[in-house]
């Protein structure tokens, strides 16, 4: 097997096992908070999620490592110097930093919950930009610092906006209809 297959694939499951356990975290938290209490069940199926959002971060900085050590020994450097390449790279700083911060509860679940479920998902949509080589510089204006800077400025926006939407859902969830 070719090893930029074997990344890609390992990649791939590390990016679906983030943003499916991202996602299931939401689903099942909110679940968890109808009636303001979290079972036993519940935090078991949570701590479930949590393990496999943790698995797939590994996986993707793994095989995140791997292509970038693929890309010097192939001579592909050219992709070394990709904005979206690198948004993407501080995206999953964030995930990680963002991670410990959680498990040492040392960041609100409020902005934790946002942080992890929109990176997550920016960062598979950057992979699949990146995969597809689609060009954002028409839009922003050439070069790497206009594509970069963009890239984070629409991603911390949508961290935001995430939040926002996050904490309506779940007052939503753990309203009582009388």
């Amino acid at each position: 097997m070719d090893i930029g297959l074997l990344l890609v694939l390992v990649h791939l499951v590390g990016t679906i096992f983030g943003v499916g356990g991202a996602t299931m975290i939401e689903v099942h938290l909110n679940q968890a908070l109808k009636d303001s209490l979290v079972s036993k069940d519940e935090s078991a199926i949570l701590a479930l999620d949590y393990k496999i959002v943790r698995v797939g971060l590994i996986l993707a900085i793994l095989s995140g490592f791997g292509f970038l050590l693929n890309f010097k020994l192939e001579g592909e450097v050219e992709n070394l110097y990709s904005p979206v390449l690198w948004a993407k790279l501080l995206i999953v700083i964030i995930i990680a930093i963002n991670t410990l911060l959680l498990q040492a509860r040392k960041i609100s679940l409020y902005w934790g919950a946002s942080f992890s479920f929109v990176s997550w998902w920016t960062a598979a949509i950057l992979g699949m930009l990146t995969l597809e080589d689609v060009t954002v510089g028409a839009l922003v204006g050439e070069g790497f610092l206009p594509i970069f800077s963009s890239i984070i400025i629409i991603y911390l926006v949508a961290v935001a906006i995430g939040s926002v939407v996050l904490h309506l859902m779940r007052t939503k969830v753990t309203k009582k209809i009388i």
